[in-house]
């Protein structure tokens, strides 16, 4: 399928690649599946996405997606460490300067996917929405969306926190509809009353808001400032 919209690659549909596509259906992206299991690709395909089997392990076959062309940017899911770093050593040979991310599934495999030059790796034994507040403070998935993954560098993953008195207390977070008012991506919300635990964008849409819900999302600056002023109390603004 041609496109001119950035392409970007996930190898391996397990639920890391479920969770991280679903951050790029709503933005501009190209965004290819590929994986060498017919069943994950069938997946894939009933989720929307465009997919490709193909065998990453011949340099030959990896050459067809068009790193580094139509192909800017990888992210390596199996979870398989080896694989990973096998992934990031042949990419990164046929094009030097495409962008890889990387998860590890043990802090041993860091190092070496580093020096098979990824860009960035998540050590984590699952990526999955309660695990990404921990993520953040680290803050790799800032560094990711911010400036890099999204290749504009006036996005940023920003918290804003409901104020006392804010409108919005009360209301479902569905109802808000950030990307038609905002143009503004939900990753999630930290909810006071889960103990300040981090819950992914899908598992809180009915949720409705309270003072101290901390909403995490991603935008430009003046898209979240524009939010910030709305969440504020009638008698501040």
């Amino acid at each position: 399928m041609e496109s001119s919209a950035p392409g970007i690659a996930l190898f391996g549909y397990y639920r890391s690649a479920v969770e991280v596509a679903s951050y790029l259906r709503s933005g501009d992206y190209r965004v290819v599946i590929i994986d060498d299991k017919p069943e994950n690709l069938r997946k894939a395909q009933d989720a929307g996405y465009e997919t490709a089997e193909l065998d990453f392990r011949d340099d030959a076959e990896l050459a067809k997606l068009g790193l580094g062309d139509t192909i800017n940017t990888i992210f390596c899911l199996f979870p398989d460490d080896a694989e990973n770093v096998f992934l990031t050593l042949s990419a990164r040979a046929l094009a030097p300067g495409i962008r890889i991310f990387s998860i590890a599934h043990g802090q041993s495999a860091v190092p070496n996917l580093h020096a098979a030059g990824a860009n960035k790796v998540i050590e984590t034994e699952e990526i999955s929405g309660l695990r990404i507040w921990d993520i953040i403070t680290r803050p790799i998935v800032t560094s990711i969306l911010d400036h890099t993954l999204f290749g504009q560098a006036n996005l940023n993953v920003t918290e804003l926190r409901i104020p006392p008195g804010s409108p919005f207390i009360g209301k479902q977070l569905a109802e808000l509809k950030l990307e038609n008012s905002y143009n503004l991506i939900l990753v999630g919300m930290v909810d006071q009353e889960l103990e300040e635990h981090f819950v992914y964008s899908i598992a809180v849409q009915k949720t409705r808001l309270q003072a101290g819900d901390i909403l995490v999302v991603i935008g430009t600056g003046d898209a979240s400032a524009g939010l910030r002023r709305d969440l504020q109390p009638e008698w501040e603004t």
